[in-house]
C-alpha cells in the first residue's frame, strides 16, 4: 500500500476526531513503519543501527487501539464511529462493528481495524461490557462500534512516543498532528502474542511478519525504554498474557535456529544476520 493513501487516511481520522483523538494510538504495522521513518530523520541512537532495521514495511492495515476510558465512554465511541461513517467507511461484515473499509484511488481499499486494552483490564471497568471478541460501553445510547480486546495490550496511555506526522487531507488541505504509538513494553507484548497465534497458520504467513516486527520494536529501543520494558515486566509478571510471553521468547527466540528466529529470517524484508546476536541477546535479557 502506497504510505501517502495510507497517511491521508490517517490524518483525516485524527483530524475529524479532534478531542477525541487523545485516547487513540496506532499500533501494528504501520505504527511500526511512522516510528522506523521517524526515529531515521531524528538519527536518535538505537540500540541496533537504523542501516540495519529492516525495510519499512507498510500494509493496507490502520490498527487503532482505543484506551479502555475511550471505550467506556459513549459519547467518544459515537465520535469515532461519526468519523468513519463520515469519511464513508463501510462495515466490514465478516467482523461487524470491529473493522471498517472503504476504497480509494479507484481500487486501493483502507481497512481500519479497532483494537483496546486486554480482556482482564476491561473485565474490571464498571462502564465496559467485554467478551475475548468485543467490547463497548453499558450504556444503551452506545453507537453501533465496538474494539476487539488484545492481548499484551497493558499500560497503553503511559509513556507512548507522541511523532509529529505530516501529510494531506483528502480535501485537499495540508495538515500535520501527533500520532500515538504504544510504549515497547505493550507493542513487545502485542507482537508476541500475535506470532504465537499466528506461527502454525500458514495462511497468515506462519507469523513471519509478526517475528520480523520483533525485531523491528528491540532494533529500535532508545535509552531508557529497555529499562522501562523490564521494570513493567517486574511489576506485571503475574500477568498471564506476560507469563506466555516469557515463556515463547524462551521456546521460538533463544537461538540463531529457535522457530521464531527463523520465521524472522524467512521473512523476504529480513536483510542479513548481522546484528542477530544483539537482537537475541537484548530480548532475552529483557524477558529473563
Amino acid at each position: 500500500m502506497n504510505d501517502t493513501l495510507l497517511r491521508t487516511s490517517l490524518l483525516d481520522i485524527l483530524q475529524s476526531l479532534g478531542s477525541a483523538a487523545a485516547g487513540v494510538l496506532l499500533a501494528g504495522g504501520y505504527g511500526l513503519y511512522l516510528q522506523q521513518l521517524h526515529l531515521r530523520e531524528s538519527a536518535q541512537r538505537t540500540l541496533i543501527e537504523a542501516n540495519l532495521w529492516p525495510t519499512p514495511r507498510a500494509t493496507q492495515d490502520i490498527d487503532l487501539i482505543l484506551s479502555a476510558e475511550l471505550v467506556a465512554d459513549a459519547q467518544s465511541m459515537g465520535a469515532v464511529r461519526s468519523t468513519l461513517d463520515k469519511l464513508q467507511y463501510k462495515v466490514v461484515q465478516s467482523a461487524k462493528f470491529l473493522q471498517f473499509q472503504r476504497t480509494i484511488a479507484g481500487s486501493k481499499v483502507v481497512k481500519i481495524d479497532l483494537l483496546t486494552a486486554q480482556l482482564d483490564t476491561l473485565e474490571n471497568h464498571p462502564a465496559i461490557q467485554a467478551n475475548d471478541r468485543r467490547a463497548r460501553p453499558v450504556t444503551s445510547d452506545r453507537p453501533e462500534l465496538h474494539a476487539h480486546p488484545t492481548d499484551g495490550a497493558l499500560l497503553l496511555m503511559e509513556s507512548p512516543l507522541r511523532i509529529n506526522v505530516q501529510g494531506t487531507l483528502s480535501a485537499g488541505a495540508a495538515f500535520q498532528t501527533k500520532v500515538a504509538i504504544p510504549h515497547p513494553f505493550a507493542y513487545l507484548l502485542m507482537k508476541l502474542t500475535a506470532y504465537r497465534d499466528r506461527r502454525t497458520d500458514r495462511n497468515k504467513d506462519l507469523g513471519r511478519h509478526h517475528a520480523l516486527d520483533l525485531f523491528r520494536i528491540v532494533a529500535m529501543l532508545t535509552e531508557p525504554q529497555p529499562d522501562q520494558v523490564q521494570a513493567n515486566l517486574r511489576q506485571w509478571a503475574d500477568n498471564a498474557q506476560v507469563r506466555s510471553c516469557k515463556k515463547l521468547v524462551k521456546s521460538d527466540f533463544a537461538s540463531p535456529t529457535a522457530p521464531g528466529v527463523l520465521a524472522m529470517r524467512q521473512h523476504p524484508l529480513w536483510q542479513n544476520d548481522a546484528q542477530l546476536d544483539v537482537f537475541l541477546e537484548a530480548l532475552n535479557e529483557l524477558f529473563s
